[in-house]
């Protein structure tokens, strides 16, 4: 459907997941925190979409969330800060942040969401890196979503999620015109 592999961070409520799985994202993440309602509603959205691969974003480099998330919430993905020296099983896949695409720090097959506030990457500069493991993340607007395909880039794009106006209920007219963008590119 996509060319470009598509994550939506932080996803806050159902209607979003719901929304976002509808529209064939391949992944969408989730805060996990040292509360049980994070967990909570983790599960509930587990039950209720099918498609996107679940992420959890972790609040803190703790040890026993760690463990907790792992076992508990069954990810598809991670997503650490910082991630050092750790251990996750091979069937997740390992997501972190960063600034600066510095490869060399994260074990191998680790995908780098990138953060381009200004837009301040040049398409050489993307062209150099591996597309299969980068989510470009920045303040997005139709134009610069296709100005960044029409240069050829490959990798993934990175969404957020949004609030409801009330619950069941948002606009997503927004996020409609970014998604047709990337179907047509």
């Amino acid at each position: 459907m996509y060319r470009n592999p598509i994550l939506v961070r932080k996803i806050t409520h159902l209607t979003d997941a719901r929304y976002f799985a509808a529209m064939g994202v391949d992944w969408i993440s989730m805060i996990l925190g040292e509360e049980p309602a994070s967990f909570m509603q983790w599960h509930a959205l587990r039950d209720w979409v099918e498609g996107p691969k679940l992420i959890a974003e972790l609040t803190s480099p703790d040890e026993m969330l760690l463990a907790k998330t792992i076992i508990d919430a069954k990810p598809n993905g991670l997503l650490l800060q910082d991630p050092g020296p750790l251990e996750i099983p091979a069937s997740m896949t390992l997501f972190v942040e960063s600034e600066h695409p510095d490869f060399s720090r994260w074990p191998p097959d680790t995908c780098v969401i990138l953060h381009d506030i200004h837009g301040s990457f040049t398409p050489d500069q993307l062209a150099t890196l591996d597309p299969s493991r980068i989510f470009l993340q920045m303040d997005w607007t139709a134009e610069r979503l296709e100005t960044l395909l029409d240069s050829g880039y490959t990798g993934g794009i990175c969404f957020t999620g949004g609030s409801e106006q009330a619950t069941g209920m948002r606009n997503y007219d927004l996020m409609d015109e970014w998604l047709d963008v990337l179907a047509t590119s």
